[in-house]
């Protein structure tokens, strides 16, 4: 039996609570065509799509004490995810959203609550971390994703990170190996239309490998061997929530298992797709074997052989 690669996550674990319905004027009055709770977060979603593709996962986190953080808890641990290191603040709430997406064109709309009493206490064992294949990072709880880091670091555990370039992450990407970016950075950095210079932009900050998602016009690398392009899945689209962490997850799962950098990409670009394919965040995630046989109808024998490429620690 073949050894499962082992993926921890620090940042985000939330509660979604998920609208579908046609786009409305604010102030209108719109019927709701579907409606899911369930988990969510940049790196809680991560983890869950790294689960279903037959990792090893621990989480890492902060949640309040209260209702909220009782149902993320229980849905990470439905998927086999070890929940042991998420700190537990007294009288703090969890984190939550309320997401819409637009009935027909499946794109969401976030509408997000913190809370500013969840704070890392830089007390809680780390050496999860250490143990692992690789590491998957937010920017949500700066000192948690640094401490982190800089374990991961120590032990030459390769870390991903789900970040936006910028004076409030430069310590945390120093740490990075590889920097999954949104389509947003290069807009926002007026470099949409330049994406080598975006590219560099985000090796400025030290990671290794750089990608940036760009939605349905796919991806784009830069890393030690060179640059490239992937093209996105043409699937049909219901709900693009937690998109960007499933692709996050499923580049983590890859680089676990040492695959190349298009390679990852490729992989998480599929996973990414089927997700979308249901309403949620997780709902649509799906496990290796139906990744494995989408691509195959997609991309032909490429990926008759998805074993690992280097002998893990």
């Amino acid at each position: 039996m073949e050894k499962r690669c082992r993926i921890a996550g620090a940042g985000i674990c939330c509660l979604d609570h998920i609208v579908v319905s046609p786009r409305v004027s604010w102030g209108d009055t719109a019927y709701v065509t579907a409606y899911r709770v369930q988990g969510g977060g940049l790196v809680g979603t991560a983890l869950v799509a790294c689960a279903r593709l037959g990792a090893r996962c621990a989480v890492f986190s902060l949640l309040g004490d209260d209702v909220v953080a009782a149902q993320v808890e229980s849905d990470l641990r439905k998927e086999g995810i070890a929940t042991g290191g998420i700190v537990k603040v007294s009288g703090a709430g969890s984190p939550f959203s309320f997401v819409h997406v637009d009935h027909d064109s499946g794109e969401r709309t976030i509408f997000h609550r913190g809370d500013a009493r969840l704070v890392w206490p830089g007390s809680t064992d780390l050496a999860g971390v250490a143990h692992s294949d690789a590491l998957l990072v937010d920017h949500y709880f700066p000192d948690l994703a640094l401490a982190a880091a800089k374990t991961a670091r120590a032990a030459g555990t390769p870390v991903v990170a789900d970040a936006v370039p910028g004076a409030d992450t430069a310590a945390l990407l120093e740490m990075v190996d590889v920097l999954i970016a949104p389509r947003h950075f290069a807009r926002d950095a007026g470099l949409e239309n330049d994406l080598d210079k975006a590219l560099d932009a985000i090796h400025a900050y030290g990671p290794s490998t750089a990608v940036i998602t760009l939605g349905a016009r796919g991806w784009v690398y830069s890393g030690p061997t060179g640059r490239g392009r992937g093209e996105a899945f043409e699937v049909d689209v219901v709900d693009t929530t937690g998109a960007g962490d499933v692709f996050h997850g499923a580049f983590a799962y890859g680089l676990a298992r040492g695959w190349s950098t298009p390679r990852c990409g490729e992989f998480a670009a599929a996973v990414a797709a089927l997700k979308c394919t249901r309403v949620g965040g997780r709902s649509g995630i799906p496990d290796l074997s139906r990744t494995l046989a989408f691509l195959r109808t997609r991309r032909g024998s490429v990926w008759d052989d998805c074993g690992d490429v280097t002998r893990r620690r």
